[in-house]
């Protein structure tokens, strides 16, 4: 008797122990589902670049490469690596802009009071804003009859395509020759009288012939308004034309561009490539690794069965409709766990989507309880501190690991939409050595009500859809590969 009340009571045990094990296995592994465990040599930018890593999904995509990577015929198949602190001081350059032009559109202010409050520029009579941009991802296009190679960099925020062109009073390094009009029969400036003068150029003239100026952190470009026949490529085979597009061609342009020869907007604005032409819808999918292309899609594919996995959140309506693709964010988590943070402090400075900021700029509250969250998820590790207020300000040492566990972030918008972060939207190595590897995020306190900016560093890796009919952004699953 007393033997069996033994053999029981020890059987009780076991059967405790493996539920205790069983419990803290499936605790582990619910912390593990909930962060990334890579290798800390996966997170520096690649010197290789991997041609065949990417999907582009139909005929009408257009391939899409880093400036920076070893992709790049610019760089000619050396990576170059990108100078984080310099795109951190452009993309709060650009930051500032964008919500100088948030603040006018909510309060439906004038230009001459915008200028009363922010840095103006004067050119000829036209005064404008510094405007940031730390674009990385180009695409290769022809202009003009026969045709003449560009390469545009990519931009959500910006309204003209222009690029540089003969003959050029100030122009930057280019690996390409110049476009050259004079070699084209399909050229023609634009007067000051046609329609085609848009507004977003503020009808400016120069001898009747109408002139753009656009401004950014690290300069301009002011030239001539022209119409010519573009031609999207995919390889050899032309996918899109378009005779007349309205473009800028630049004959005075300081703005540094390493070697990209101009720039294609995408926003909302007449003058953008998307409201200039049929194709109303586009997506697109940036590299998560700078060793790999990613690709851009006008208009929609034939493979219907594919929309059908994209999760889409609305773009808020206004009566003036604003130039940006707005967002409604209603929160953020990491490692599973909500940041404890009132919805208010997301929807009332409202967001955008931007692909021509780099690291997502968050509102001051926001950034605080992130920040507050991803130090107790770290804790096992290093950190660093900033050299200066023009740094990161959550760093790691991570040069005694082979291997780190980063706590995922998701964003979530309206409509129940779910955005995981891939882990090279999480951090950013500004040390090659991996003695400063770095949280990806910024903050920006230049106004009250500071807007989230969702730039293009935590949307690598992920398909973006934007639709300008529907009025709704879209975030697609399997990303570039």
């Amino acid at each position: 008797m007393y033997l069996r009340f033994i053999l029981q009571a020890f059987f009780l045990f076991l059967c405790l122990v493996c539920s205790v094990k069983n419990y803290h296995a499936e605790q582990a592994e619910a912390r593990l589902s909930y962060s990334h465990i890579v290798k800390v040599s996966s997170l520096l930018p690649a010197t290789v670049c991997n041609w065949n890593s990417t999907r582009v999904p139909s005929k009408a995509s257009v391939e899409v490469v880093s400036r920076y990577g070893p992709c790049s015929y610019i760089n000619k198949g050396k990576g170059k690596t990108p100078n984080y602190k310099e795109i951190l001081r452009k993309d709060r350059a650009r930051a500032k802009y964008i919500q100088s032009r948030i603040f006018k559109h909510k309060h439906s202010g004038s230009d001459d009071d915008l200028l009363k409050q922010t840095d103006a520029f004067t050119v000829g009579t036209k005064p404008e804003l510094s405007d940031g941009v730390s674009v990385g991802f180009y695409i290769t296009v022809s202009l003009g009859t026969p045709g003449q190679n560009v390469s545009l960099l990519l931009d959500t925020g910006s309204d003209i395509t222009w690029t540089q062109c003969k003959p050029c009073q100030q122009c930057f390094k280019q690996k390409t020759p110049l476009f050259d009009p004079s070699k084209s029969s399909t050229y023609s400036a634009v007067p000051c009288q046609s329609s085609a003068c848009l507004p977003d150029f503020g009808r400016f003239c120069d001898e009747k012939t109408c002139v753009y100026s656009a401004f950014y952190g690290s300069g301009s470009s002011i030239g001539v308004v022209a119409t010519e026949k573009l031609t999207i490529m995919n390889g050899r085979s032309d996918t899109f034309i378009k005779n007349p597009y309205i473009f800028g061609c630049g004959i005075n342009n300081s703005a540094d561009f390493d070697g990209v020869t101009g720039l294609m907007g995408l926003d909302r604005n007449p003058s953008s490539f998307i409201s200039q032409t049929s194709q109303k819808y586009f997506s697109y999918c940036y590299p998560s690794s700078y060793g790999s292309t990613g690709y851009i899609t006008f208009g929609k594919t034939d493979d219907e069965k594919k929309y059908k996995f994209v999760k889409f959140t609305p773009i808020p309506t206004s009566p003036k409709q604003s130039q940006f693709y707005d967002i409604i964010v209603t929160g953020m988590a990491i490692a599973g766990s909500k940041l404890p943070v009132a919805s208010s402090e997301y929807t009332k400075p409202g967001a955008i989507i931007d692909s021509g900021t780099t690291f997502t700029s968050l509102p001051p509250s926001v950034y605080v309880a992130l920040r507050s969250a991803f130090r107790k998820k770290m804790s096992k590790y290093k950190m660093i501190k900033p050299g200066s207020n023009d740094e990161f300000d959550i760093c790691y040492d991570f040069r005694k690991y082979d291997k780190v566990v980063i706590p995922k972030i998701s964003i979530f918008f309206k409509g129940g939409v779910k955005l995981e972060l891939d882990v090279k939207g999480t951090m950013v190595v500004l040390k090659r050595d991996l003695s400063q590897v770095c949280l990806a995020f910024d903050t920006s306190s230049e106004f009250d009500d500071t807007s989230l900016i969702l730039g293009n560093c935590q949307l690598r890796g992920i398909e973006v859809h934007h639709d300008f009919v529907g009025q709704r952004v879209g975030f697609g699953p399997g990303g570039c590969s």
